[in-house]
């Protein structure tokens, strides 16, 4: 005995190619907007102009910026002079006083980024790289 075959049907969808590429490019841009936001990796800073106040000999301070605030200027980080050089680390001379003197309103350009604090515990912005002007 022979069982008799069910029907199949098969429907194909046809997309223009317009339509697909359009597609491409919308998943590829919630692609790079997802891998942007993940919370590991590399960040890109914000830039802006201001005023850097150096307390103590250790080196850390703050960037007062036009924008308004300020923004913690650790001790240790990537920074270029007057010249153009760029150093990685220590204090940069156009921060340096004699001593453990202040030196004040000394003219940068910041680079900086939000750092978020555990569990939402609020964040705050830290400078990461710093130009002398």
């Amino acid at each position: 005995m022979i069982l008799p075959q069910d029907k199949t049907t098969l429907r194909r969808v046809r997309l223009h190619p317009a339509l697909f590429a359009l597609l491409l490019v919308i998943v590829a841009l919630a692609g790079a907007f997802v891998a942007d936001n993940l919370p590991f990796g590399s960040k890109t800073l914000t830039y802006s102009y201001g005023t850097a106040t150096v307390i103590g000999e250790e080196g850390s301070g703050f960037v007062t910026i036009e924008k308004g605030g300020n923004i913690l200027l650790p001790s240790d980080i990537a920074w270029v002079d007057r010249e153009g050089n760029t150093t990685s680390g220590g204090r940069p001379e156009c921060l340096k006083g004699e001593g453990d003197r202040q030196v004040g309103g000394v003219r940068v350009e910041a680079g900086y980024l939000w750092v978020r604090l555990p569990e939402g515990k609020g964040s705050y912005p830290i400078v990461g790289w710093l130009r002398c002007l």
